[in-house]
């Protein structure tokens, strides 16, 4: 499975606002009901709750990529905000977010592995220091899964 066949501008925000990680969390899961990727909008920000007390989803870098598996979620897909003002959240390097790539995976076995390959991909692109600068800086969803999938 490639990136570009789980990005969709539908659940792509650039600018949104957001006070704090719960917020961000629940204008995203939003986003994913909104568009069919979800069906139970609380279902599935609990569940994305429980993978976060198992550990730090906030990789550095003003980057976090919160997932979890719910049986709420329909289809893989991962939403992704950049957002106007950075926001506490668990980290490894300890400072605050701005950019957030939220996995939408369901229990299936099947979205499990395909989960994980994509989870390696966007870490993987997220590495490249220059390529991280570009998706920092994207007007839009069209342009950030250009750079995402490599365009």
């Amino acid at each position: 499975m490639k990136l570009r066949d789980v990005l969709d501008e539908k659940i792509i925000h650039i600018g949104m606002e957001a006070s704090d990680k719960d917020e961000a969390l629940r204008k995203m899961a939003g986003l994913l009901a909104d568009n069919g990727y979800i069906d139970d909008v609380e279902e599935f920000v609990g569940d994305v709750y429980l993978r976060e007390k198992e550990g730090v989803t906030g990789i550095g870098q003003g980057i976090a990529i919160p997932h979890g598996k719910s049986k709420s979620a329909k289809k893989l897909g991962i939403a992704i905000v950049s957002l106007k003002a950075p926001i506490a959240w668990e980290t490894l390097d300890g400072e605050p977010v701005d950019t957030v790539f939220l996995f939408c995976v369901s229990c299936d076995s099947n979205f499990e592995r395909n989960h994980m390959l994509l989870l390696s991909k966007v870490a993987a692109r997220l590495a490249d220091e220059e390529l991280l600068a570009r998706i920092k800086g994207v007007t839009s969803a069209r342009e950030m899964i250009g750079l995402l999938a490599g365009e």
